[in-house]
């Protein structure tokens, strides 16, 4: 059930991703919906982590993704925001 959420919040970051909703941005100065696609890809790399027979350490990696990836709402690397993004006129790279 949880993958669920994590794909919804993966379908919202792809729409900020690929362009097609572009009204959030509010002159490059907001991470919001970057940060819903990081953090739904974490939360589906856990949820595929805890139903696999895999060693407990692994469950750290997508933790982290998924830690980092709610802490992207509010910033980013340049290199992880598109270009469109970038070209932003405030966008501070």
């Amino acid at each position: 059930m949880i993958w669920t959420i994590g794909a919804a919040l993966m379908l919202v970051g792809l729409l900020g991703y690929t362009g097609l909703w572009r009204s959030w941005a509010k002159g490059g100065l907001s991470y919001k919906v970057f940060g819903l696609f990081w953090f739904g890809l974490g939360i589906i790399l856990v949820s595929i982590v805890l139903a696999l027979p895999t060693p407990s350490w692994v469950f750290w990696i997508p933790a982290t993704i998924a830690l980092l990836g709610a802490c992207s709402v509010w910033w980013l690397p340049a290199a992880l925001t598109p270009r469109w993004f970038r070209a932003l006129p405030d966008s501070d790279r």
